[in-house]
């Protein structure tokens, strides 16, 4: 059935659709990435047997999503958006392929309600804005089954009586060849997608079970074993994963750790977003879809009852041996169920009545997905975007990152602020070989850093800065200095941990150096710092002014009995000549620039030498 352009149901559909894209991009970057979304965002990093490997050791699903990925960050880049908008299109489509199914088995205004009713699914809404791959899952279960169908419609095919001087006769034999090859083309199409759906969600397994039995029920024997060969065919095509899905059998023994035990909440929890929340209007349009099959094609009707419940009740029966199934596994059903609902609508918009009430039964329906949305899913994920934004305003390239968590979302945000992947190393390492840097980060998904991981601090070491989100915890800790440098001025004492003899770098790079300060005596003024990059003649070449830490706090609040952070960064020019230059440092009053005279080693300007600068 082929929709002509600016048709009502052209439009119709169209208009779906674009309602559809709109659903999943709203809001698409409310929250920052989680655990799941982050393994899509690194697996996509490196290159292509990396994809597959990363899957196979540190996920739990198969790789086709990750693999679809890659491709597509190659041409959209691997930002928040770009990463969850190719499962707002994996859903669009599926929403496409949801109208196809209704519209080839119960006519165009059931495909129109079938593809409605799914752009407001809960299950949609959701998934359409994270970058996971159940969205690509509903939409290759739509699409085999649509491919079965097609397939089905080419066996019902009969030759075409024509007449010839007067008698009747039939071009048997090229019809039959003609049919025999765009079989074979719909039976490798359903090997093909059986094996992608396979390769997306290991639940893909029960759309074979379904489509075998289906057959065996509904068609010739020679049909059916030549669709039982093309399934096998896909399950032979799986094959190469097979290694993978054992190893994570055995690195996750019983199934999976946040999998729903109880048979009964796992059903509720399903029907819940099945039905949007409302099970009033959930089992009124039930009702009317069975009523609607019960008076339809009683083959398509089979199909779409074997499809909502034979992987139901096998993954129940597998539950009980292997703890999987979780609501969300269940989408690939999602297409079979608003199919039926929208079977039921098509069938009482015939009657006065139903020509109202179907069209607002099914704006309520996605009113109440919309609405019911954030009750399912409040957005509880940890901020760390807003973490590692914060961590890389302070971040260097030589810092150490330990952490307690789960290493990827840091991992995506902090690279995509740094330019470069950061050294993270985690806690259980470090606690084994707790190396000591000058500068080290401790970050914590649970609320606070452990003791443990403080214990293992130098006595040396200083918390310099905190940043508290929720339940994410970053702590900067920094080894201060042992004895004072210099003092300025018999007011301020400045030090350093480790004073380098010279520093080499390169032009239009920027050189981080970290001094420390503390009052000798009650500062007189409000003094600020000066750090700059010299030449021979004494001409300054860069320089990085500013208050103590930042300007975070005044020269007046300095303590004598603590040291003070005072973290600098000094941008050489890009077209610096290559040599020696000094790195100095003078303390001054703001408001005259009268600086405080060092009380050793000073040069001609007041101004201290640290350290020389080699540009090569």
């Amino acid at each position: 059935m082929i929709l002509k352009r600016y048709s009502p149901a052209y439009v119709l559909i169209l208009a779906i659709v674009l309602l559809a894209a709109g659903l999943y991009l709203i809001g698409t970057n409310r929250v920052s990435f989680w655990e799941d979304e982050s393994w899509m965002a690194i697996a996509v990093r490196g290159d292509l047997p990396g994809v597959w490997i990363f899957a196979a050791e540190r996920g739990v699903h198969p790789p086709l999503y990750f693999l679809l990925g890659w491709l597509y960050t190659r041409f959209t880049g691997d930002s928040e958006l770009a990463l969850r908008w190719l499962a707002g299109l994996c859903a669009v489509i599926g929403v496409a392929f949801t109208y196809r199914l209704g519209a080839d088995g119960y006519g165009r205004r059931a495909g129109l309600y079938a593809a409605l009713l799914a752009t407001g699914s809960l299950f949609l809404i959701y998934f359409g804005r994270l970058a996971r791959h159940y969205t690509l899952f509903f939409t290759l279960a739509a699409a085999l089954v649509w491919a079965y169908g097609r397939w089905i419609k080419v066996l019902a095919r009969q030759p075409v009586p024509i007449t010839e001087a007067g008698q009747t006769t039939t071009r048997r034999a090229g019809f039959l060849s003609a049919r025999s090859g765009i079989e074979k083309n719909w039976l490798a199409s359903i090997a093909l997608l059986q094996a992608a759906v396979l390769y997306t969600h290991y639940f893909g397994v029960w759309m074979a079970v379904v489509l075998a039995l289906h057959g065996l029920l509904t068609r010739r024997r020679g049909e059916w074993l030549r669709l039982w060969a093309a399934l096998a065919v896909g399950g032979v095509l799986f094959l190469p994963w097979v290694p993978a899905l054992l190893y994570q059998l055995r690195q996750g023994g019983g199934g999976l750790g946040y999998a729903t035990r109880g048979a009964d909440y796992a059903v509720r929890a399903y029907l819940d977003r099945v039905l949007n929340g409302d099970y009033r209007l959930g089992a009124a349009l039930a009702l009317l879809g069975g009523a609607a099959l019960w008076r339809g094609r009683k083959s398509n009707g089979l199909l779409l009852a074997l499809w909502l419940t034979v992987p139901l009740g096998l993954s129940l029966l597998l539950n009980a041996r292997f703890a999987w199934f979780i609501e969300r596994n269940m989408i690939f059903t999602l297409a079979g169920v608003y199919v039926v609902f929208g079977a039921g609508l098509a069938w009482i918009s015939r009657f006065p009545v139903g020509r109202v009430a179907a069209p607002v039964a099914a704006g309520l329906f996605v009113v109440s997905g919309i609405v019911q949305y954030p009750a399912f899913w409040p957005f509880v994920t940890p901020d760390w975007r807003s973490l590692s934004g914060g961590m890389a305003a302070e971040l260097r390239a030589g810092d150490l990152v330990v952490l307690r968590g789960e290493p990827y979302s840091l991992d995506y945000y902090l690279t995509r602020e740094l330019g470069q992947t950061p050294p993270l190393m985690p806690l259980s390492d470090w606690l084994a070989n707790p190396v000591q840097p000058e500068r080290l980060w401790l970050v914590d998904g649970g609320w606070s850093v452990r003791d443990e991981a403080l214990a293992a601090l130098p006595p040396d070491t200083i918390r310099t800065r905190q940043i508290v989100l929720g339940v994410l915890v970053a702590e900067l800790h920094q080894r201060a200095p042992a004895a004072p440098l210099v003092t300025f001025g018999d007011q301020i004492v400045l030090g350093v941990y480790r004073l380098p003899d010279e520093i080499i770098t390169a032009p239009g790079q920027t050189l981080n150096f970290d001094l420390w300060w503390r009052a000798a005596r009650p500062p007189e003024a409000d003094y600020s710092v000066g750090l700059y990059l010299t030449a021979a003649d004494g001409r300054v070449l860069a320089q990085q002014d500013g208050g103590f830490d930042r300007g975070r706090v005044p020269a007046m609040l300095l303590p004598a009995d603590a040291w003070t952070p005072d973290a600098r960064a000094l941008a050489l020019p890009p077209d610096i000549a290559a040599g020696d230059y000094g790195l100095t440092v003078a303390v001054y009053d703001w408001r005259d620039g009268r600086r405080l005279s060092p009380d050793t080693a000073s040069r001609d300007d007041a101004s201290y030498p640290l350290a020389v600068v080699q540009v090569r």
